[in-house]
């Protein structure tokens, strides 16, 4: 089994919630259209082959291997809510 970090960019409502569904099933939603799959090399095919047929000429879909020998570490920030102190009064 090899780690997969699975993103997509799709416009149809009905085609993201498809692909959701099929990510799930390989995984777990980090964000609303990142997954973090488990995948092993000869399922990359079926994979393929039902997201694909989901997707308009614009969408993206990208899988990105994640080296597992190297140590577990998520590197994670955001932006603050607000941009200056709030001050109540």
């Amino acid at each position: 089994m090899s780690l997969y970090v699975a993103a997509y960019d799709i416009s149809r409502d009905s085609a993201r919630r498809h692909v959701a569904n099929v990510l799930l099933g390989y995984g777990r939603r980090v964000q609303q259209s990142v997954f973090e799959i488990d995948l092993d090399p000869e399922d990359l095919p079926d994979l393929k082959r039902s997201v694909g047929p989901w997707l308009a000429v614009t969408d993206q879909f990208d899988l990105f291997p994640v080296d597992r020998r190297r140590p577990e570490q998520r590197v994670r920030w955001q932006r603050p809510p607000y941009p200056e102190p709030v001050q109540l009064y």
